[in-house]
């Protein structure tokens, strides 16, 4: 008896579940730029057959240098990007990487960038590289609070005001741009290497306590005096000695004044710093 009940309740389920429609297969996902859908097919190593939201999130490391990328549509799906580095290609609209929040490392140097806000909620980025773009607002990565490397050399910036947020930065590039004041930096004191050469800079006093420096680049801009930095060395030589023997500091193209060159040129190598001007 017990076994025909069984019998009968397990016909009954069968024909139920095999009246239910058949499970749709997953919506294959368009990445309109066949250069960036290659790359994508080659982490993949999928050569063929239809991409979907399932194996897009296996992509955690994307490189493609130089592979003549404009459309980044599509990589939205890559949820669990970490890594995404696409140097030299042609890119302008970052829209597809404004959620992509498991990015740690970002490297877009060498395209036609101008707007960076959707990168403005990738708050776990560490690495940024946007050199060689044609960058003027730097507002959206004031947020960025994670970044330790921040390149942003050769672009058309004239304001920082918002890098003085991003305390945890260890390496600054800001070379060619057209920046005069560095006062933002005063609060960005963990710097070790910073990069300011070819920009219109006059007063180094904001930089007079980055006692953490080792490497600073202020060739071809507007300086006259750099007392704030003797006065910075000779207070470090006599006490800690904790960066003044070990900063490089370079110095050719600037209009230094005549005592500047007899006299505090040499201040900053008597406290040990090695200059090259």
């Amino acid at each position: 008896m017990k076994q025909h009940l069984f019998l009968s309740w397990l016909a009954a389920f069968l024909a139920g579940y095999l009246a239910l429609p058949p499970t749709a297969p997953a919506a294959p996902v368009t990445v309109p730029d066949k250069n960036l859908e290659a790359a994508i097919r080659a982490v993949l190593q999928e050569p063929k057959g239809g991409l979907t939201d399932e194996n897009l999130n296996n992509v955690y490391v994307l490189e493609a240098p130089g592979k003549g990328i404009r459309d980044l549509s599509g990589l939205e799906k890559c949820k669990n990007l970490s890594l995404l580095k696409l140097p030299n290609n042609q890119i302008s609209d970052l829209k597809p990487l404004k959620d992509l929040v498991n990015l740690q490392s970002l490297d877009l140097a060498g395209n036609q960038i101008s707007d960076v806000t959707p990168l403005s909620g990738l708050t776990k980025l560490q690495y940024l590289e946007l050199s060689n773009n044609r960058v003027g607002d730097v507002t959206p990565l004031g947020g960025l609070v994670n970044l330790s490397a921040l390149y942003l050399s050769n672009n058309r910036i004239l304001e920082i005001a918002p890098l003085g947020n991003l305390t945890r930065l260890s390496s600054l590039y800001l070379e060619n741009n057209h920046i005069k004041d560095i006062s933002p930096l005063v609060k960005v004191n963990r710097l070790s290497l910073l990069d300011l050469k070819d920009n219109c800079i006059k007063d180094v006093s904001p930089l007079a306590k980055q006692t953490e420096l080792r490497m600073l680049f202020l060739e071809r801009n507007k300086l006259t005096d750099l007392e704030p930095l003797v006065a910075m060395a000779k207070a470090d030589a006599a006490g800690e000695k904790r960066f003044a023997p070990y900063l490089r500091l370079y110095l050719a193209g600037n209009p230094l004044a005549d005592k500047t060159r007899s006299e505090q040129l040499a201040a900053l190598r008597s406290a040990g710093v090695r200059i090259e001007d």
